[in-house]
């Protein structure tokens, strides 16, 4: 059985979607399946002893503005016209995709391959002018959280599936050493840690947390890089405490769990809908709580008062007083808790077990 785990951006970005693909396609290959990374030319190459196929593209920066979903759809065009002439000569039994953007790859691939079975797996909301044309080529749909899954069954009138998303709990594990180590190296050893991960942008809701901590004895650890990050080191300075604030920039996700090993708290703020969170289940693999908005994705892992707490959205004073309860609060074994629910072996094995069933069905 061969798997073309088709995305542009898998080796350009560093994201959930992107941790999806090369973990998901490892688990795949332990299992003896051959694995296709279909994907454009970059630098980030998390397995490279995985079979990766890599082709040029156009950036949606050096497309004609027509606004920010024209652009996309354009990257995905020259992408797969750049493609075209590789896949047409494989012959896949499954196409995964993850964005509603790919629904035309379905259509084309199949013209070829008739055969071919189309899964996609949401993770967020892009939606476009015809997406519903084209999702009658895709033969299965997932989504990774119960909230998700109703936007995508009420968007396509279609059965869907919930996935959720896992962790390598081989690599996001509690180390001892690795967090001593890191809380000398920034001298925040005798602080309370608070920790953010991901694309800084406004809708992710750090400025939150920074107006939340002016008078707390607290550290707060922001790793990313984005359009907003100068805004947060601006109101940081505004509310008069840069020293409490600090900005690490982008981190490879192969070295995030040492980062998240010297903080004590997780928290995701975020003020836009969230699908899922990887990031999430990453820190709680290693140990930490969240604080989470309640918000998305994020209510399929967080059990409020057993493995974090949640607060109302874009709620300083809630956020703020969730912070001061989760200091000295006891929470339950956290790495536990993702051990039995969030693991990317998990996640693979619902997937193919869900593929079983609904090619039985479609075969009655």
């Amino acid at each position: 059985m061969k798997f073309c785990m088709y995305n542009v951006t898998t080796t350009i970005k560093v994201g959930g979607i992107e941790t999806f693909y090369w973990e998901v396609s490892k688990e795949l290959e332990k299992r003896g399946f051959e694995v296709d990374i279909v994907t454009a030319k970059g630098n980030f190459i998390k397995y490279p002893e995985l079979n990766i196929h890599q082709f040029d593209y156009t950036p949606r920066d050096k497309i004609f503005d027509l606004g920010n979903r024209f652009r996309k759809w354009g990257e995905r065009i020259s992408f797969f016209k750049n493609a075209y002439s590789y896949l047409k000569t494989q012959k896949y039994d499954y196409l995964i995709i993850r964005k509603p953007l790919d629904f035309f790859v379905a259509y084309f691939m199949k013209k070829f391959n008739p055969n071919l079975k189309v899964i996609f797996i949401s993770g967020g909301e892009d939606f476009y002018g015809f997406d519903k044309f084209f999702s009658k080529y895709v033969d299965f749909m997932f989504a990774v959280s119960k909230e998700n899954a109703k936007i995508i069954q009420n968007r396509y009138q279609r059965e869907v599936k919930v996935l959720h998303n896992g962790v390598n709990i081989e690599l996001f594990k509690k180390d001892q050493n690795i967090r001593e180590e890191l809380r000398k190296k920034y001298k925040i050893d005798n602080h309370k840690v608070l920790l953010s991960v991901g694309r800084i942008v406004g809708w992710k809701g750090y400025q939150l947390v920074i107006k939340a901590i002016k008078d707390l004895d607290v550290k707060y650890v922001v790793i990313g890089d984005g359009e907003y990050l100068n805004k947060l080191k601006s109101l940081a300075k505004d509310e008069q405490i840069e020293e409490k604030v600090l900005f690490l920039g982008s981190i490879p996700n192969k070295e995030l769990y040492k980062y998240m090993n010297m903080a004590d708290i997780f928290i995701q703020p975020s003020i836009g809908h969230e699908a899922f969170g990887i990031t999430i289940v990453e820190a709680m693999a290693c140990g930490l709580p969240v604080i989470a908005s309640y918000n998305g994705g994020m209510k399929d892992i967080i059990k409020d008062g057993e493995n974090g707490f949640f607060f109302e959205v874009e709620n300083v004073k809630d956020l703020r007083e969730k912070i001061i309860k989760s200091i000295n609060y006891k929470f339950e074994d956290v790495r536990n808790y993702v051990e039995n629910n969030f693991t990317w072996k998990i996640n693979v094995d619902k997937l193919l077990k869900y593929l079983d069933n609904l090619l039985y069905k479609d075969k009655r």
